[in-house]
């Protein structure tokens, strides 16, 4: 397959994969179409992604719906930080999304140290079982796509996959700090 052929291949799947993510988030009322979203947030995984991929894909094989569902947690905790405060926020790197027990318990740290959220509350296990049911639903379309694993079409299925499940997390916590995405509409 060539380069162009390849990136034509990424850029369907994880269209599809967004559209059937937000689809279904929309659906049980999560939040609105379109998915709420920031060019701002968006940049910073480009930021992220490298480190975060360094940890997620050594992880993949044998856990993979924390491989993915922790990218939607990264997406959620950019959210808050970017309601709180943006300009001071955007400089904090990859590890300050994580606690002493690093990537492993990224999900707990977040939730507890940026979310200001207790492990037990209704809204944590809330988020946590949304981001499980995305992961899932991710971890099934990555493996059905039939490319074969350790491939370097793997890696980059893999690579848009963590990417739109940091931007299901980004939608998620805007959602619930109030933002909404709604059409311009020109003025005469």
């Amino acid at each position: 397959m060539t380069q162009e052929k390849n990136i034509a291949l990424y850029d369907r799947y994880e269209q599809s994969l967004q559209t059937q993510l937000s689809d279904m988030a929309a659906m049980r009322g999560w939040f609105s179409e379109p998915m709420p979203a920031s060019t701002d947030l968006e940049e910073k995984w480009h930021e992220l992604a490298p480190d975060y991929l360094n940890d997620a894909v050594g992880e993949y094989e044998q856990y993979p719906l924390s491989a993915l569902a922790w990218a939607g947690f990264v997406g959620l905790a950019e959210a808050e930080w970017w309601e709180e405060d943006w300009q001071h926020n955007r400089m904090r790197g990859y590890h300050s999304l994580q606690g002493v027990g690093g990537f492993d318990d990224m999900d707990e740290f977040i939730l507890q140290n940026i979310l200001h959220l207790s492990l037990d509350s209704s809204e944590a296990e809330e988020l946590g079982t949304r981001l499980r049911l995305c992961a899932e639903i991710a971890n099934g379309r990555l493996r059905h796509e039939g490319v074969e694993p350790g491939t370097v079409d793997a890696f980059y299925l893999f690579v848009r996959t963590v990417r739109v499940m940091y931007r299901i997390g980004v939608a998620l916590r805007l959602t619930q700090l109030g933002y909404k995405m709604e059409e311009l509409k020109g003025g005469s």
